[in-house]
């Protein structure tokens, strides 16, 4: 049976009390989450994150959202421009195992690519851990 070791979340920006984050552009990036969790022999993370985007122009920018343990990419989404005056909420899941036993840091982290205005991070946006054994 599994055990939780820790849980760890980011959560900046909910529904309600929207965020409105430019999105920077490629080599650049815009932190939108971090946390820090323990991790115990031969376990794993459970990371989830959900970021509204909206999109205000004809031509947006597509999106990589990365997510980062202790400054090293360890997964990576891309999200594509959609029609002009959307909103979208985009939704990430990733299972972080093989780590060794110790304290880590996840981060989320955000760049546009291509030649588009990118879209502006309003909200929800949150992002989470859950260290198990």
């Amino acid at each position: 049976m599994a055990a939780i070791i820790d849980f760890g979340k980011s959560v900046p920006s909910s529904f309600s009390q929207s965020a409105s984050l430019p999105v920077r552009r490629v080599p650049n990036s815009t932190i939108l989450g971090q946390f820090g969790v323990s991790v115990g022999t031969n376990g794993l993370v459970l990371l989830e994150a959900t970021i509204g985007l909206q999109n205000n122009t004809p031509s947006a920018s597509n999106l990589i959202f990365t997510i980062v343990r202790n400054a090293v990419q360890i997964f990576t989404a891309r999200s594509s421009p959609w029609t002009v005056d959307s909103y979208e909420a985009v939704h990430l899941s990733f299972t972080d195992s093989g780590i060794p036993a110790g304290y880590y840091g996840y981060a989320l982290v955000v760049s546009a690519i291509g030649t588009g205005n990118p879209p502006v991070i309003i909200g929800p946006l949150v992002f989470s851990g859950i260290s198990v054994s």
